[in-house]
Order: C-alpha cells, then structure tokens, then sequence
C-alpha cells in the first residue's frame, strides 16, 4: 500500500510538471491577465517571467512582460524604483519588437507606455510613432490588427499629439474613435476631450507677439536666402537672447544645433536659454501641462551633457554640469556625475575660483546625499527612534510676529513645518466655519495652486476650495521652517465674516517620500481674545492660532 502511494504521488507530481511544460503562451498570457485584473501585478510579472524563459523567441511574452512591469511601476512610491521599473519595462518592449516587427502587440504596448509615462522619461515621440505604425499597419493589413487595438490606438495617438500640443491632430484622431466606435464610453469621452480642446482655443488670451526688432528682421531676411547657415542662426539666437525672448532663441539655437552638432558656442548659448526658461517659478502653464518645468530640466541636462561630450576638458561646462547636477530635482539622477565632475575640477591645475566653487558645490551635493538617508529612514521606518531623530534634527526655531503693524481684529496662523524632502513640499492654509464650509484660502504652494484639479496633491483643500481663490493666494513653495500668516477675517467676496466658531486648517503633501498631514484647530471670534495650540505630528509638529479682537 505504501509503495502503491509513493508511486501514485510521484506519478502526480510527474503528471502535473508535464501540464505545466505543456502550458501554451497563451495560457500564459491569459493567467497572468488575470492576475492583473485582480490587482495582483507582482504574480502577473512573475508569471511572464516564466513565460520568457519558456518562450525566450516569442515576441508577445517580452511584450506583455514589459506591460505589466510598467504597471508595476505606477504602483511604487519610490521615484528611482519607478523609474527602473520603466527602463526595463521599455527593454522587454524594444526586444519584443526586435523579434518580430510586424507583431502588433509589442507596438501597442510601447505606443501607449510611451505617451502615457511623463514626457520628461523621453519616450512619447517613440511613443507616436508606434502608434502611428500600427495604424498604418491596421489600414494595410486589416486582419493584422483587432478593432478594439486600433480604436485604443487613435485614443491614445490623440493623448499623445495632445502632450505635444499638436492640437488639431489630437482632435482628428479622437473623431476617429467617434467614427469606430459610436456610442461608446470611449466615444463619449473622445467628444468630452474634442470641446475641452476647443474650448481652450477659444477662451485662452493669446498675447500678441511682439514685433521683431530692426536688427532680427534684417538677420531672418538673410536666413531666408542662407537657410542652411548655422553661425548666422547663432546670430539671430544671440538677438533674441539681448531682447530676453528666450522661447524664440531656444527655436532657432536649436535649429542651428541641427545643421551643426558640433557648434560648442550654440550649445552653451541654448543651455543658456534653457536655464532662463526652467528657472522661472510654477505660473498658469502648467494648468496644460504639468510637466513642463520637469521636460525643460531634462532638456537643459540632455544638452548639457551634449556640450561636455564635445569638449571634455573644458573646466567651464564641467563645472556648469556639476553645478547644475547638485540643483537639478532629485528624480533627474545627475547627483551622482555632479559629483564625479566637481571633484575632478577640484584635482585639476585650475584658477582657485574654479576649485573653490567645485569645492562649495561638492558640500552641497554631499549634504543633499546626506539627506536622502533620513528622508529613507522617515519613510521606511517611520515608527523607528531613528525616525524621531530626523525630526528632532530638523526642527526649525521658533520666530514672533509684530501684531502692531496689522489693523484689528485679525487671526495670526503660526506653524512649523518640522521636515525637508527632495523638494519642497505642497502646503496649503485655509478656513472653514464650523460647519465645514469653505471661508477662504489664505496661501497655497505655486504647482497645487496652478495646477488645481489637473494634478492633485493637497486633497482637503481641493475639495474644500474647489480652486475658486487661489489665484491671489498662490506663491513660491514654502519650505522647513517657522512660517506665520495673517488672516483679515474676510470672505472670498472681500465681507468681513461673522462671530462664531472658525476652523483653521493647514495641509502639506511631501513628495517622494509621499508623508502628509493636515492639522486643523477651532477659533472662536467675537469680543474676547481666543488662542488654540495643537501640537501633533512631525510634518506640522506646532500649530498656533490666535485672535485679536478690535
């Protein structure tokens, strides 16, 4: 009998080893889809994974590989993690394709992981172009290509001509959608996106250009009879430059860049403009696209490194990549080589202004790498003693207001911000009564004030506000530190409110390491003086509220 069951289990083991060698990529394929609908895209990866090494020449297991590895990525908090996550996601999309070119599924997967990734990851001109393939394919070869794959390519080839303002494309690409599949959610949607893009030709004020001077005129009539001629593109980049009309420069360098790769004086000139361009604060363009400062900063390093390739041993340009490699954001990856270049500087037979600036901006990156370890252990040990030494580290002091200079009654807002991350946070401060209506937005952070429903990172406070105020009250990033604000007791309209009890609400977002709070105190306002004190949490350890009556 024992005997009997040890052949019986060996026998099941031998069987259901040969069902699992027997499995077709398409059971493959379809078990891990199932695995990704369930929200389980670990065991969807790992089930490709054994799909790949199964069927290492079949272009569809790389492909959906790479599209579950690039969901993968969609679902981690950390930024370097995501971003590695992607690269190989776009490995196995570039081999699927390498295997069979003609395969639709891979161009699919590529086209629409291209255009819906950030621009800045440099991938949605591939992107448009996989896409665009695809349907050139479906129209040659309609059997090739499934219904629903090419109604999802026109959806996602307008997303992406939309991301490169190309707005009438965009929209003929969604009419096309409305023309395949009628009445559908997608239609529906496609018609949403068609007015919307519509609408913002119409109601956007386009300020009118500014005439070309004297001097440019002259240079683009001449440009016009040598069009091919780099150094009088340089000419009319450096006119633009003088009269600060850094978009035009950009344009031309560029094109002069394009006749000559190898002009060092265009590239510094457009690197130039480029950082006048990215240095500028968040302001009403990122409502269209949010990326924006994020693609130019990717620009600016990309021709950056173009220039150092060119003239490897030109102090100047190493010294600027390693400058601008220690205030670039964190997710640019340039700490690193910023690093590798100032300390090279520093060891060079340099002028002493060159090693003590290398040497200044080598601290710096220094503290920055510094600073990623406790931003990590804040983030993953957040119940850690290590975790309360960051935060008692980072404490700012404590500053006082001079209430004399404001006219009464008023409500001083005074908090700490107790935490630095890559980048300064988003905060928001603002009032409700007590029954939870919205008073007023007193500030608000630059990105989350323009950027409003489009990106948000301060969910209270949108909800609350639905944005109707926050075009006074949006400014510059406030950062660790000791902050105080001044509320007048005025309504969005501008009338004085009336007594009774008021909540006073604070809100920070941090990003990467996605901490957040929101404190919130009640205030009475009337004919006495109140104060409230709330101290909890580390994001916004102290928060103190007080009210002067007249």
């Amino acid at each position: 009998m024992k005997l009997f069951l040890r052949f019986f289990i060996i026998f099941i083991l031998v069987f259901s080893s040969g069902l699992l060698k027997s499995q077709t990529l398409d059971e493959y394929i379809k078990k891990a889809g199932d695995f990704q609908k369930s929200y389980e895209l670990d065991k969807a990866v790992n089930i490709m994974s054994e799909a790949v090494k199964k069927y290492p020449k079949k272009a569809d297991a790389y492909s959906y590989l790479g599209l579950y590895i690039g969901m993968q990525a969609g679902t981690t908090k950390d930024f370097m993690e995501a971003g590695n996550m992607i690269n190989r996601s776009f490995e196995m999309f570039d081999k699927a394709v390498l295997l069979d070119p003609e395969n639709p599924t891979p161009r699919f997967h590529r086209g629409l992981m291209g255009v819906n990734i950030p621009e800045f990851l440099g991938k949605l001109d591939s992107g448009i172009k996989d896409l665009e393939i695809l349907i050139k394919m479906a129209k040659e070869f309609p059997k090739k290509v499934s219904k629903d794959i090419l109604i999802s390519s026109y959806n996602f080839l307008a997303k992406g001509y939309q991301k490169k303002k190309e707005k009438k494309r965009a929209i003929l690409a969604w009419k096309k959608v409305i023309e395949l599949a009628p009445g559908s959610d997608l239609a529906k949607k496609a018609e949403e996106n068609i007015k919307k893009i519509s609408k913002v030709k119409i109601d956007k004020k386009v300020e009118k250009k500014k005439p070309d001077s004297p001097e440019i005129a002259g240079l683009k009539k001449q440009a016009e009879i040598e069009p091919d001629n780099p150094a009088l593109l340089i000419k009319i980049g450096k006119a633009y430059i003088d009269e600060k009309d850094f978009e035009e420069a950009r344009k031309i360098l560029k094109k002069s860049i394009e006749i000559d790769s190898k002009n060092i004086e265009a590239y510094k000139l457009l690197i130039f403009v480029i950082g006048e361009l990215a240095g500028k604060g968040y302001d009403e363009r990122i409502y269209e696209d949010t990326d924006l400062r994020s693609n130019l900063v990717f620009e600016l390093m990309r021709f950056i490194d173009k220039a150092c390739a060119l003239s490897t041993d030109d102090v100047e340009m190493r010294l600027l990549r390693g400058i601008t490699g220690v205030e670039m954001p964190f997710f640019v990856n340039k700490l690193e080589q910023a690093i590798k270049d100032l300390t090279w500087i520093s060891k060079r037979d340099v002028p002493e202004s060159y090693k003590a600036k290398a040497l200044f901006w080598l601290g710096k990156a220094y503290q920055k790498k510094a600073m990623g370890y406790w931003i990590k252990v804040v983030s993953k040990y957040p119940e850690s003693e290590a975790s309360k030494y960051v935060f008692s580290g980072l404490r700012p002091k404590i500053k006082h207001l001079d209430i004399s200079k404001y006219k009464m009654p008023v409500i001083t807002i005074d908090f700490l911000l107790g935490f630095r991350d890559e980048l300064a946070p988003q905060t928001v401060v603002w009032i409700e009564n007590k029954e939870g209506k919205f008073i007023k937005t007193i500030y608000v952070s630059g990105f989350s004030g323009y950027s409003k429903e489009k990106q948000i990172n301060l969910p209270k406070w949108s909800k609350s506000s639905n944005f109707v105020d926050v075009d006074g009250v949006t400014s510059a990033s406030i950062d660790l530190g000791h902050h105080i604000y001044v509320w007048n007791l005025k309504d969005i309209s501008g009338k004085m409110v009336n007594p009774g009890e008021y909540l006073i609400k604070v809100e920070v977002s941090h990003w990467p390491s996605m901490e957040y709070q929101l404190v919130s105190a009640a205030i009475n306002i009337g004919n006495d003086k109140d104060r409230v004190v709330i101290e909890e949490g580390d994001l916004i350890p102290y928060l103190e509220i007080k009210y002067y009556p007249k």
